[in-house]
């Protein structure tokens, strides 16, 4: 399980009402990262490589600008896209990679996705069979779901 350093800095605490509650934005891992970190930003989200690697050779994280749980589906389609498009020139390298749905999330509070590419020799190897997936085939050029315990769901064969 991933955890990501805190610095409790007392005097850069805000708070941010989400769904009823407030929340102690300082605290929050993603609403602290570094302006240096980040490898892309756009309107609403922020493009950055995720703290632990897990033995991939890219692994990156693509979050909301704003402390938020939750989004609408136009927001978060907004999100995979443009997390497909940065993955496309990240991902170069390799034949296969995946956008995870946060069921490991070690943040849950700060709406956020996880993408990687899917070596078998990585340290959460295990975690990613366990974790509901969406593949992209840079060869192929088509998209895939996965599930746990299912094999991955191979789209159907382009007609010509």
């Amino acid at each position: 399980m991933e955890i990501l350093a805190l610095s409790w800095d007392k005097h850069s605490i805000s708070g941010a009402t989400i769904a009823g509650s407030t929340q102690a934005v300082g605290f929050c891992p993603l609403c602290r990262i570094s302006q240096g970190e980040v490898l892309a930003e756009f309107q609403r989200w922020k493009l950055a490589r995720t703290k632990t690697m897990k033995g991939h050779r890219e692994r990156l994280m693509l979050f909301h600008k704003d402390h938020v749980k939750t989004l609408d589906e136009g927001s978060i389609g907004e999100a995979y896209l443009l997390l497909m498009k940065a993955g496309s020139k990240f991902f170069s390298y390799t034949d296969k990679w995946a956008i995870f749905e946060p069921v490991y999330a070690t943040v849950p509070d700060h709406w956020h996705r996880v993408a990687s590419d899917l070596d078998k020799n990585a340290e959460d190897h295990a975690q990613i069979l366990k974790t509901p997936r969406m593949i992209i085939d840079n060869c192929q050029g088509t998209l895939s779901r996965a599930y746990p315990g299912d094999e991955p769901v191979e789209p159907a064969a382009k007609s010509r």
